[in-house]
């Protein structure tokens, strides 16, 4: 009688360390599947698996980059890369609206790979305006899901000196799945229209 109450706690155990080593091995590989950080700034595709990390700053969910609009004032900043008007067009063109983080500055073009002297220029002193000069007041940056462009401007905003970058790679489809508010934004910078 014994023997099937022992057996059964066994096979319970089994189980459940089973279970926990799958859980391990899930958590590494997700891990082994995001790439390490470049050294410099990444020039490849924009769009694919990013790291799971940021020299010098800190990754943020939407739980946390909510809970930091809700009790700080932070500087959030939308890199997306803005629309073009299509060639070859002869009538008047408006792009679609674009929504972003509410409070959200759009620069689009700063977490390009490489970028012009005069984004380099305007980034610093937009930088600098929206900080009041504070480099210890938070910066988010963020663009799409598996986006590159948000990891470079986040690297960027850190070689600046400012000491609280949160990098949110999620992106504005998680904040919108999570059914959060968005706000239109316009884009500024240089060779914006």
């Amino acid at each position: 009688m014994r023997w099937p109450f022992i057996a059964r706690r066994m096979f319970a155990g089994c189980v459940v360390a089973a279970t926990v080593m799958l859980i391990a091995v899930a958590s590494v590989h997700a891990e082994a599947d995001t790439p390490p950080e470049p050294e410099g700034y990444w020039q490849g595709p924009m769009n694919g698996r990013v790291p799971a990390t940021i020299a010098g700053g800190t990754v943020i969910d939407t739980r946390a980059l909510a809970a930091l609009l809700e009790r700080e004032q932070v500087v959030v900043i939308d890199v997306f890369p803005a629309p073009r008007r299509p060639e070859h067009l002869s009538s008047p063109w408006r792009p679609v609206p674009h929504h972003g983080v509410p409070r959200s500055v759009w620069i689009p073009g700063m977490g390009s790979g490489v970028i012009s002297t005069a984004m380099i220029d305007y980034v610093k002193a937009r930088l600098s305006a929206l900080t009041s000069g504070d480099q210890d007041r938070p910066v988010i940056l963020y663009c799409r899901a598996d986006c590159w462009a948000s990891w470079n401007a986040a690297k960027r905003v850190i070689a600046e000196g400012y000491r609280r970058v949160f990098w949110y790679p999620d992106g504005i489809e998680a904040w919108q799945n999570a059914g959060l508010p968005t706000a239109v934004v316009e884009p500024e910078g240089p060779g914006v229209q």
